[in-house]
């Protein structure tokens, strides 16, 4: 058997993902399993130990009936438009737009600049101009420009093929 014999993959989009739990994801690829030829969803966790997992490409797209209501499993999330207001989320966004630089042969960091630290003096009072807005408005211009230098990076130069 060659590839040309496989039958196709319905790829999932690489792209940042959340989960109807919550949790954050990269899917990375869609992968074949070697047993099954099914189509599997390659992704990673942006959260605690960063792990890599696979799910069959039609379980990751589906929805359901989860905690009571009917609700897509995974819904992809554009980089440029999510919300920075929790600290979960800023670091998966640091991580998937880190984890794309990367996989393009360019570590952001040195390319651009770091992102700004996470605030260490929060007293915890919610008070007018936290230092957490400060970090989110900092990080909102770190990911703008992260997104530019990221479009100008890969695309193709002229005259290339698509």
């Amino acid at each position: 058997m060659t590839d040309h014999d496989l039958p196709p993959l319905n790829p999932t989009p690489p792209g940042l993902y959340r989960h109807y739990k919550g949790g954050w994801y990269e899917v990375l690829d869609t992968v074949r399993c070697s047993e099954t030829l099914q189509g599997m969803t390659l992704y990673r966790a942006l959260y605690g130990g960063w792990g890599q997992w696979v799910r069959p490409v039609a379980m990751f797209g589906e929805t359901g009936e989860f905690e009571g209501r009917t609700q897509a499993r995974f819904v992809r999330h554009d980089p440029a438009l999510v919300p920075l207001a929790d600290l979960a989320t800023a670091q998966a966004l640091i991580a998937h737009l880190r984890g794309l630089a990367q996989r393009h042969g360019m570590n952001l960091d040195a390319a651009l600049r770091a992102p700004p630290p996470e605030p260490a003096t929060c007293c915890g009072r919610g008070c007018n101009g936290c230092v957490w807005e400060g970090f989110y408005e900092a990080l909102h211009h770190w990911r703008t420009d992260a997104l530019v230098l990221l479009r100008t990076e890969t695309a193709a130069p002229a005259g290339s093929p698509a």
